[in-house]
């Protein structure tokens, strides 16, 4: 229904029916928990491979941001 399109659920929606092959995504799973050091998190798809990068640049950032401080408490020896 259209009255979902800017929900959660049109987001859900949108994702289950976006353009990725369902055949690939099952191979990509299956080589991906047959590797050694298997991932924990596999983000599979162009779009979703960009989002989880941009926000994890995005927190390394802010981590590196407090440095300064993180480091501050270190006591003297």
């Amino acid at each position: 229904m259209a009255a979902y399109d800017a929900t959660p659920a049109g987001d859900i929606r949108r994702a289950i029916t976006g353009d990725d092959d369902p055949a690939l995504i099952a191979d990509a799973m299956i080589a991906a928990a047959d590797r050694p050091g298997a991932p924990l998190r596999l983000p599979l798809g162009p779009d979703c491979y960009q989002y989880v990068r941009a926000a994890l640049v995005a927190r390394l950032e802010n981590h590196e941001a407090h440095r300064d401080i993180a480091l501050s408490v270190a006591a003297d020896v």
